[in-house]
């Protein structure tokens, strides 16, 4: 069983709750169903499950009921399971596809003293406006593909090796050469696996590569079928495909920034725009907006129109690359770009940490592949580098220089170890999953 840090969330969810569901939402395929049945059979006496996908008897049972205590009723109906008032979790699986089941949360709790747990796919985000449910009776957890640590964990790194690394951050010291070694290996494999788990789980049973990108495959055909199931508007839906099938060439391009030219001449982002929207509403693509000052809040300088597109897993990019891009990858030859996988794996991380993605381009300074910022106002300037050459960095350089406020931060994340030189921070690419919105860095 694969071990994923939402669970702890999905813990504290349960022991620190008062009259409060849980929505548990996020991209198809990043373990949603999985994680809630382990957690309901760790710490339940009783659990039911219903899913309303292609389940019309659910859904026209409860979609007749009257009240909340006559709903109750239904869904222990159609759950055929025996409820234990104050130790039962019920599982509302795919909620999406159950209209406006979600509004109900407030009065099912209100009508019982069981636990409920709804999840779904960010498609057909119509089913999460939430806005009629009362502050006060629903969390929301939004879960992502394996991060890095997840990864290291489900390949037998320790949880000890792990927390050394994060002394090591907070301490600015090196990490001691042998795991530093085995990490940026690790790392290599995991641009090739990605963090989906039916890919994690293949890799880590058989060993076999094949296996792995068989299940990429079969992940992008499921996204791409839901286009078709979810969009009625068969142009829309042809241009949503079109989009997702071009975010790796647009990454492959110079500057990595999505170009509309690109997919047709008379391509405009008004055109496109609910394409755009569509795929990082489904959470299969992750969009990276441009800034054009690094004052905090970065809001006010953002440019929604010009941005980068990323894949919402590296597995699935490193998977869509022509010709011997797996050997070139796990050989480390400098004859593919890193450059984009890596920052790939860089979005993926930054936004599974709470970050809003940036990135800062001004035509006298330069790009900045990643601005991000904290709570505490903090302002994070996140070079991504693949090559040897990570200590040239000169929008960077540029940046730091001009800034004179004393919550400006430079990291440049690459594949050397811990090493700070005057303003700068060079840390492990590996690394990336210690920066925190919340904490100091």
């Amino acid at each position: 069983m694969l071990q994923r840090k939402a669970y702890r969330q999905l813990q504290d969810w349960k022991t620190n709750k008062t009259n409060e569901s849980l929505l548990v939402c996020g991209a198809r395929q990043v373990g949603k169903t999985t994680l809630i049945r382990r957690f309901a059979a760790d710490n339940y006496d009783s659990f039911a499950e219903i899913n309303f996908l292609d389940n019309q008897a659910a859904i026209e049972t409860v979609s007749q009921a009257r009240d909340a205590a006559d709903l109750l009723f239904r869904l222990t109906v159609v759950a055929r399971r025996r409820l234990v008032p104050g130790r039962s979790l019920i599982f509302l699986d795919e909620v999406q596809a159950c209209g406006d089941l979600i509004t109900w949360v407030k009065f099912l709790k209100e009508q019982s003293s069981y636990d409920f747990v709804l999840s779904g796919s960010l498609l057909g985000l119509d089913a999460f406006n939430v806005r009629s449910v009362p502050v006060g009776f629903l969390q929301t957890l939004t879960m992502y593909p394996l991060d890095f640590d997840e990864f290291c964990l489900a390949n037998g790194i320790p949880a000890t090796a792990l927390d050394s690394v994060r002394t090591s951050f907070a301490d600015r010291a090196p990490v001691p050469d042998f795991l530093h070694a085995q990490l940026v290996d690790l790392y290599y494999r995991y641009l090739l696996v990605g963090g989906m788990p039916a890919a994690v789980q293949s890799y880590v049973t058989h060993n076999d590569m094949q296996q792995v990108r068989a299940t990429h495959r079969n992940l992008i055909d499921t996204y791409e079928a839901d286009i078709s199931q979810y969009v009625a508007d068969k142009v829309e839906a042809r241009q949503i495909k079109t989009v997702y099938e071009a975010i790796p060439g647009q990454l492959n391009s110079e500057n990595k920034r999505f170009k509309y030219t690109r997919l047709s001449k008379t391509a405009r982002f008004a055109n496109m725009e609910t394409a755009f929207d569509w795929l990082a509403s489904a959470g299969v693509a992750l969009p990276v907006s441009r800034v054009t000052d690094i004052a905090y809040p970065l809001g006010l300088s953002e440019n929604r129109n010009q941005f980068k597109l990323f894949m919402n897993d590296v597995g699935l990019l490193t998977s869509r690359l022509m010709g011997n891009a797996d050997l070139d990858i796990l050989n480390r030859r400098d004859t593919i770009n890193f450059g984009s996988i890596y920052e790939n794996v860089a979005a993926q991380e930054l936004l599974s940490r709470g970050f809003g993605l940036h990135y800062y381009n001004a035509a006298k300074v330069g790009e900045v592949d990643f601005v991000v910022q904290t709570h505490r106002g903090e302002v994070l300037l996140c070079e991504i580098k693949s090559g040897k050459d990570y200590r040239r960095h000169s929008a960077l350089n540029n940046l730091m220089a001009a800034s004179e406020a004393d919550n400006v931060k430079a990291y440049v994340f690459c594949n050397g170890n811990v090493q700070v030189e005057g303003n700068v921070t060079y840390l492990p690419i590996y690394m990336l999953g210690c920066l925190s919105p919340d904490g100091l860095l």
